[in-house]
């Protein structure tokens, strides 16, 4: 009897992330909008603020790239404007359902590679690595090695994500790589750093509403759900909350204690936009 893998929270995450882009905001992207000035934050301008993320990453790729490697991929937006702006792309992807979902979307336009960008067997050479919000789920000498190995000669490597902060005390947010440890490692491959953007202050507002949404919709229905099995199922509610303790508690901790404001993120996090060439 084949042995099913377990299926990882990041991808689940991510899955239950898209559908909810998809029914609430009409929008097929996962990443966080970027707020140009201007854009009043609310959510009905969400999509607003990801077209603005994905403008930002096309008009930062250099002249002469032809062929690009969408590490993460999403659902396959961007590798869609992409393609509509004349670049030939291939997809990295370690969810079967999101790889579904790009290879629906695209029809075939392009390749996806199914599994970790640090293990999978990839027999192309591309001229840009593009990392949108995928760069810190990477082990990163992996990832850097894999970059080398990958890519054409005076190739680019393009990330746009976010990446803690060392200062005094732990992070409440979670996610992104350390960001003075991840330019330690970066600085032991030749690649040449030429572009580098700090967009912390037009991705704060994203978590803001992350918190918002927290707050006024998940946490009530946390509760009423909860409520409700606890009446109808006394004994196993009461099995699970003592054996899911200290998981449930970290969950309360980071998605449940007011914490998710646009202040918290910039105090811990850094959103850069990175560009670089590859010797």
């Amino acid at each position: 009897m084949v042995k099913k893998e377990k299926i990882r929270s990041k991808d689940a995450g991510l899955e239950l992330g898209l559908l909810i882009a998809q029914y609430f905001f009409d929008t097929d992207h996962l990443h966080y909008g970027i707020w140009p000035k201007g854009l009043e934050v609310k959510p009905i301008h969400i999509k607003k603020a990801q077209e603005y993320h994905s403008k930002l990453i096309l008009e930062s790729i250099p002249k002469g790239v032809k062929t690009v490697l969408d590490v993460g991929g999403g659902s396959g937006g961007l590798a869609q404007k992409l393609i509509e702006q004349g670049y030939d792309v291939d997809c990295v992807s370690p969810s079967d359902y999101l790889a579904d979902e790009i290879e629906q979307k695209l029809d075939g336009k392009v390749f996806v590679y199914r599994g970790k960008f640090e293990d999978v067997i990839i027999d192309k050479k591309y001229d840009i690595i593009l990392f949108s919000e995928s760069f810190q789920y990477m082990r990163i000498r992996d990832a850097l090695k894999k970059v080398q190995s990958v890519s054409n000669a005076n190739g680019y490597m393009f990330i746009f994500d976010y990446f803690t902060l060392e200062g005094p005390g732990k992070s409440p947010i979670g996610g992104g790589h350390k960001w003075e440890t991840s330019q330690k490692i970066l600085s032991e491959f030749p690649f040449e750093i030429i572009l580098n953007k700090d967009m912390t202050k037009e991705a704060a507002p994203t978590q803001a509403l992350l918190g918002q949404f927290a707050d006024q919709v998940a946490d009530p229905g946390r509760k009423i759900l909860g409520d409700y099995l606890t009446s109808q199922y006394p004994k196993v509610m009461s099995f699970l909350k003592w054996k899911l303790a200290k998981r449930i508690l970290k969950i309360e901790k980071e998605y449940f204690s007011g914490i998710q404001t646009a202040e918290t993120f910039m105090k811990h996090k850094t959103y850069r936009l990175l560009l670089y060439k590859i010797s």
